[in-house]
């Protein structure tokens, strides 16, 4: 469920008493999906208020000027966002994924639970259903959801299970949208995710004879 959702690059730091650097301090999006939800920590509503947007590597682009195949993206996640069961944050969200292979579309939207813990959110609705067609590589993801200023990026969880179903080139192109479909943020996985968690066993972080 996104409660708060918000980036952070391996730079930027903040401490109890809001120090920080402008310059290399990464915030994608802070969003209050819920009416009742108390406002964030002092230290952190100073960074809201004074370093909202601020991130390296992504563009902000008119949806015009995107191909077909990526405005097609984003008008089908939408779409899927119509049918978003969101009855306890009322935030509504989209997501399309276009698998490497084949170029097929997946689409998902968030589901809401009265006990929060089983809340899915759009990204991961829309990746079981690739897999589950035998489609294990994803070259691009399209999320869309309302917010009145900045727009609203996949939470750590879905940025860590996308990270699992890369595309050959070893990242994933992420494009943020308005239902409104004017402006468009467009930016990579690995500019959201930058150090992504990954097996020992894959990566040959250890060595098991020698452990």
């Amino acid at each position: 469920m996104r409660h708060f959702q918000t980036a952070v690059t391996s730079q930027g730091t903040f401490n109890h008493k809001a120090r920080y650097n402008q310059r290399s301090f990464a915030l994608i999006s802070w969003t209050l999906t819920a009416p009742n939800i108390a406002r964030p920590p002092y230290f952190l509503d100073i960074v809201l208020r004074n370093v909202r947007g601020l991130m390296d590597n992504y563009e902000i682009l008119d949806f015009k000027s995107l191909n077909e195949t990526v405005q097609d993206l984003i008008r089908q996640a939408t779409n899927v966002r119509k049918y978003a069961y969101c009855p306890y944050s009322n935030f509504a969200v989209g997501a399309a994924i276009l698998t490497e292979e084949d170029s097929k579309v997946y689409t998902g939207c968030n589901i809401e639970s009265a006990t929060f813990t089983p809340c899915i959110c759009a990204e991961r609705a829309a990746i079981p259903k690739a897999i589950c067609d035998g489609y294990l590589k994803i070259k691009m993801v399209a999320v869309v959801a309302h917010q009145k200023s900045g727009f609203t990026a996949p939470c750590g969880v879905c940025r860590q299970t996308l990270s699992e179903f890369r595309s050959s080139d070893g990242d994933i192109e992420i494009y943020l949208s308005k239902p409104a479909m004017d402006k468009v943020l467009r930016t990579k996985l690995s500019k959201l995710l930058p150090l992504a968690f990954v097996s020992y066993i894959t990566d040959n972080v250890i060595d098991n004879d020698n452990s």
